[in-house]
């Protein structure tokens, strides 16, 4: 019997002492909150055409949509690029809310002949 407790007593002693991990933290989860909606830019491009001028040149036509309920005035940035050759234009929109406006980019160094056979368009506001 004095064995039983001395086995016991040397469990309860040591239990205190191992590496072994431990539970850490509340015992209950937390609660999940309501989850939240990822923001929404207040300007966007809706739209990106691309057409021959009567000379020949580029034209990108860029529809751009408000999805707030105020103004919003915001510089649109248009890179285009035809082989190693790159250019863009930028230009400062203003769209009334829940609108959309379209701008439109002259480029008049770019041959849509050219752009159409080997060209890339990007579009970013900044």
């Amino acid at each position: 019997m004095h064995r039983r407790r001395a086995l016991t007593i040397a469990v309860a002693l040591l239990s205190g002492c191992s590496d072994l991990p431990r539970a850490t933290g509340p015992r209950t989860p937390p609660t999940p909150s309501e989850p939240t909606a990822a923001p929404q830019r207040s300007l966007q491009v809706s739209g990106l055409d691309v057409e021959e001028a009567e000379d020949g040149h580029l034209r990108v036509v860029a529809t751009v949509a408000n999805g707030s309920s105020s103004q919003r005035t915001r510089t649109l940035r248009i890179r285009v690029r035809v082989g190693n050759t790159r250019t863009e234009q930028a230009e400062q929109v203003t769209v009334a809310g829940n609108a959309e406006q379209e701008v439109t980019f002259e480029f008049e160094d770019v041959a849509y002949d050219d752009f159409s056979g080997d060209g890339s368009l990007q579009s970013t506001f900044v």
